[in-house]
């Protein structure tokens, strides 16, 4: 099975991100820009594998064919995705939208189960470093109202939902539920002209329904796959 790269590189190439908007969700960050390639490969079998947990059926995609559609070098900030995808520009079905909105369900299912699973309190930062879970939860939340407002026009509330799950300390549960069970209404609502509609914005990536699901659906798989690799750590 074949799929387009997208790649985005730091200064010399140290460190490259790849995305992979065929597969909705996937990407991954290498420390090169060749071990980022084959890195690829593992995040693609990974992203089926939790498709399929989940009860959905996918072709086997092996053996898995890797083209570099584009790469954007020397790019001083990593993981935003700012290059401009073709496919970014086509309209969204709504078969479409409702098969990757249940993909977003079943991802925040996995954030929240690794969350809870965290062995110290969620406000205490790790020990390596980085964020602590509570403050990628809000990250997590934050980041995705501020794809769809962007894209559909102001969603009401997000402030006061961002606080409440600050707020919540250690017990975020119900404040991220509300705060998602309000963003998937605002997106199960989207119109036909709102999933075909593109905003071209001159050198910058173009706003459309298809690139806010696949920005929010990466985005949120990348922080379910750190916060699982802190239980194995």
């Amino acid at each position: 099975m074949r799929f387009d790269l997208y790649l985005e590189s730091g200064p010399q190439r140290r460190k490259t991100w790849v995305y992979v908007p065929s597969l909705p969700g996937t990407s991954t960050v290498g420390p090169t820009t060749e071990q980022a390639i084959e890195d690829a490969r593992i995040a693609i079998r990974d992203r089926i594998d939790f498709l399929r947990r989940h009860g959905e059926r996918v072709a086997d995609p092996d053996p898995i064919e890797l083209v570099v559609a584009d790469h954007v070098i020397e790019r001083k900030v990593l993981g935003y995705g700012q290059q401009v995808i073709v496919t970014d520009r086509e309209p969204l079905t709504a078969d479409e939208a409702a098969r990757q909105l249940r993909w977003a369900e079943w991802a925040r299912e996995e954030l929240m189960a690794a969350a809870r699973a965290q062995p110290r309190p969620l406000h205490e930062k790790p020990p390596t470093g980085g964020r602590s879970a509570a403050e990628i939860l809000s990250h997590v939340a934050g980041a995705e109202w501020a794809y769809v407002s962007s894209t559909l026009g102001t969603l009401p509330g997000a402030s006061q939902a961002i606080a409440a799950i600050e707020r919540a300390g250690d017990a975020p549960w119900p404040a991220m539920d509300a705060e998602r069970q309000t963003l998937m209404a605002r997106l199960e609502a989207m119109t036909e002209e709102e999933r075909r509609r593109v905003i071209e914005r001159e050198g910058k990536p173009p706003r459309s329904a298809r690139r806010m699901l696949r920005r929010l659906l990466e985005h949120e798989w990348e922080h379910v796959l750190e916060l699982q690799a802190r239980l194995k750590a």
